[in-house]
């Protein structure tokens, strides 16, 4: 069902990233990939190597393949890598304690709480990864699945844009661009967030600094989210 313009004229849809942006999982995910590659290559490649930040979880598995192998991986290859990863995530999550990064879980409660949010995720993590982590650390009840967006199938994080913004037309279709934000902690966020036409607010808690998001000219940067009500009322800017 259709929602009026009436009913939404102050919604603001809020688009997650997960990794550097909501958690700190003590590298939880990087330990899953490597037991999956280790059982299904016999290999233990330099995971130092890997590029992570901003990256789809089947970008992570093509690079592993490549160190493993020595050669570009089949898209199956990379596809089964991922779903292993995905069997093994939960233990690791639980052996590895990472945290939810302050003071998200208060600003999520808070925009729970009030009329007129809707927090969604925007996210190269499979929709099975996401939920595993965001489970671990209690935060999952917070999160429209259905109407976010995830790295399943190997899109590109346009593509997952994309298809977000699809999502936000589809379920909310009278909500204009300029309330639609995109949160998340590294370039590929903000370029993802411009490509659809949203807000990017850039945080500086995953492995870039405030001056290097900055560069990249999102709506907001700043080094860590501020307290809820704060939160709130930069993104109500006009």
């Amino acid at each position: 069902m259709l929602i009026t313009f009436k009913e939404l004229k102050t919604l603001k849809i809020l688009f997650w990233d997960i990794d550097g942006t909501l958690l700190r999982t003590a590298k939880a995910g990087l330990f899953a990939f490597r037991q999956a590659t280790e059982e299904l290559y016999a290999a233990s490649p330099d995971f130092d190597t890997v590029k992570t930040a901003g990256m789809t979880d089947c970008h992570i598995a093509a690079q592993i393949i490549a160190l493993a192998t020595g050669r570009e991986p089949r898209p199956e290859e990379a596809a089964a890598l991922v779903a292993r990863y995905i069997e093994l995530l939960p233990e690791h999550l639980e052996a590895r304690r990472g945290f939810v990064i302050p003071p998200v879980a208060d600003i999520l409660g808070y925009l729970a709480g009030e009329p007129g949010y809707v927090s969604l995720l925007l996210t190269g993590n499979t929709a099975a990864g996401a939920r595993a982590k965001l489970t671990s650390y209690a935060i999952a009840h917070y999160f429209d699945f259905a109407a976010s967006a995830f790295g399943d199938d190997c899109p590109s994080r346009a593509d997952i844009a994309a298809r977000a913004l699809a999502s936000v037309k589809e379920r909310y279709p009278a909500v204009p661009p300029e309330d639609i934000f995109v949160i998340g902690d590294t370039p590929n966020d903000i370029s993802c967030g411009k490509a659809i036409g949203a807000r990017t607010v850039a945080v500086a808690t995953g492995t870039y600094t405030a001056a290097e998001l900055a560069a990249h000219s999102p709506w907001w940067a700043v080094e860590h989210l501020p307290a809820p009500a704060e939160f709130a009322a930069k993104i109500n800017e006009k």
